[in-house]
């Protein structure tokens, strides 16, 4: 019997696991769509509620997605090896068929252990490669390269197959939901649901010539990111589609533009086309990098800043920031949004570390760790490259410190998403919530009659923190002794602010 063995690729179409699978039944015999709810993995301190919510979504469609082909998906609630061990009893396996993944530690950690239990027990493993990613001695593709070769393949779809003799039976019946342990948090009343269905929503619905036209102007407001960004980001990071889907549906665009539109019209749009790409790009790159440095989930890019920010880490500073409470109306309404959609744009969240890191000087891997909970789209390989670039800890450069009531004013000059989510501040004008001095101790009626607090007095001096962050992560790149929070003549301010 065969394994097709689903982790964090949650698909039919486009999978090579699962089309080589049920190529290879006559010669290694029928599939078993296998899922495993690992409790190890769901303990882990980057698993959320809401990741598990939106898998569990995810593979109720697709258990019927492979019911309509002819197969049953087999869900088990175990550690891998355990797993494989009762199903290898039961049934000898003879190949395991999934994707290769560039994942978190823990996930690398249960990949070896599942070679090492085939190796002893005689069973073929066959990772197959995804995202264009090298692997150890492999060649990364260019870019270019690699996108022309994804627009030119025909992608295999399984739909309305009978792949009913192909399919292995189950060798035990699956654990009911009852049995699978809860992720910790709770589940998120705005974030997207999970499944093909909503990924595909997206593919038809935004891949088209006025969305991508559009798009430059669209992501970097929070206003208007909603909607006028793709939003595919999390059902690329689970697999459920593949960047194959993604750039042939960006190759589409471009093709009905250039029937319908002017060499004007069409050269515009291939340009924002390549805008919209480009990101793609810059995602497979960061995976790249983090292929080949998986220890920056726990390290520091340059190892001179390991350390560093722990050494002077206040919890008050980290409560007031996670919870959307400094006194800093962008940073607070960016981070209750977060915490009720686990979704904003990437401008904002380069806003929401930028702040954490360098106003507040909270730890880097702290930082990460909390929003890997809170992002839906959490993708490792992404999440934890980008916080090392936005906290100064990697040898990029030059510093990407963002000022938080600078880009409020930029990007939400009339505070529309500042007083939806911060209800403290709904019945102040424009002028009034990007003003400090008006927004301390400041509350609505409305805030009043949900029984919150007045909004608080700003937690730390923005332009003073930044300039101490700058001139510390200059010094220790530089070689030079940390110069520490502050210099003698500014030494009463910063313990004012609570950073020394």
């Amino acid at each position: 019997m065969q394994i097709f063995w689903l982790k964090r690729n949650l698909r039919l179409r486009d999978s090579a696991p699962f089309f080589y699978s049920m190529k290879a039944f006559r010669s290694h015999g029928k599939v078993l769509p296998l899922y495993i709810h690992e409790p190890s993995l769901i303990a882990q301190p980057d698993v959320s509620r809401q990741h598990q919510a939106f898998i569990h979504e995810t593979l109720t469609e697709l258990s019927a997605e492979l019911q309509a082909l002819g197969g049953q998906l087999l869900q088990a609630v175990g550690e891998a090896t355990d797993v494989l061990e009762n199903i290898h009893r039961r049934c000898e396996i003879t190949q395991i068929w999934t994707h290769r993944e560039t994942t978190q530690n823990s996930q690398h950690q249960r990949d070896d252990d599942v070679r090492a239990w085939c190796k002893t027990h005689s069973v073929e493993l066959v990772e197959t490669g995804q995202n264009g990613i090298a692997c150890g001695a492999e060649v990364p593709h260019l870019f270019p390269e690699y996108f022309s070769d994804c627009v030119n393949l025909t992608l295999k779809d399984p739909t309305g197959a009978d792949l009913s003799k192909r399919f292995a039976p189950l060798p035990f019946a699956s654990n009911p939901a009852n049995e699978i342990p809860l992720a910790k948090g709770t589940d998120k009343p705005y974030r997207q649901k999970g499944g093909r269905k909503a990924a595909q929503k997206i593919l038809d619905g935004f891949f088209n010539v006025r969305n991508i036209s559009r798009y430059p102007s669209q992501l970097s407001s929070p206003n208007t990111a909603w909607d006028g960004c793709s939003r595919i980001s999390t059902y690329l990071a689970y697999g459920i589609v593949s960047d194959r889907e993604v750039f042939q549906a960006v190759d589409r665009v471009v093709s009905d533009g250039h029937k319908n539109q002017t060499d004007t019209e069409s050269q515009r749009l291939q340009d924002r086309a390549r805008f919209f790409l480009d990101r793609l790009q810059w995602r497979r790159q960061y995976i790249q990098i983090f292929e080949a440095h998986p220890e920056l989930e726990t390290q520091c890019m340059l190892p001179q800043f390991n350390g560093v920010r722990e050494a002077e880490f206040d919890e008050a500073l980290f409560t007031a920031w996670s919870s959307g409470h400094t006194g800093v109306p962008y940073i607070d309404a960016a981070m209750r949004c977060l915490n009720d959609s686990g979704w904003i744009n990437m401008r904002l969240r380069a806003t929401v570390v930028s702040f954490a890191t360098m106003n507040l000087w909270l730890p880097t891997h702290r930082v990460a760790r909390f929003l890997a909970n809170e992002f839906l789209d959490y993708e490792p390989g992404i999440h934890h490259v980008i916080h090392q670039i936005v906290s100064g800890t990697s040898d990029f450069d030059p510093l990407m410190v963002y000022d938080p009531m600078k880009q409020a004013a930029d990007h939400d000059p009339h505070s529309h998403f500042i007083r939806r989510w911060v209800p403290e501040l709904a019945d102040l004008e424009a002028a009034g919530v990007h003003d400090l001095s008006r927004t301390k101790g400041h509350i609505s009626p409305r805030a009043d009659e949900l029984g919150l607090d007045s909004y608080p007095a700003p937690v730390v001096d923005h332009k003073a923190t930044s300039k101490i962050a700058k001139r510390r992560i200059h010094a220790i790149k530089g070689g030079l002794p940390d110069p520490g929070p502050g210099h003698p003549d500014d030494t009463s301010h910063t313990r004012q602010l609570g950073l020394i």
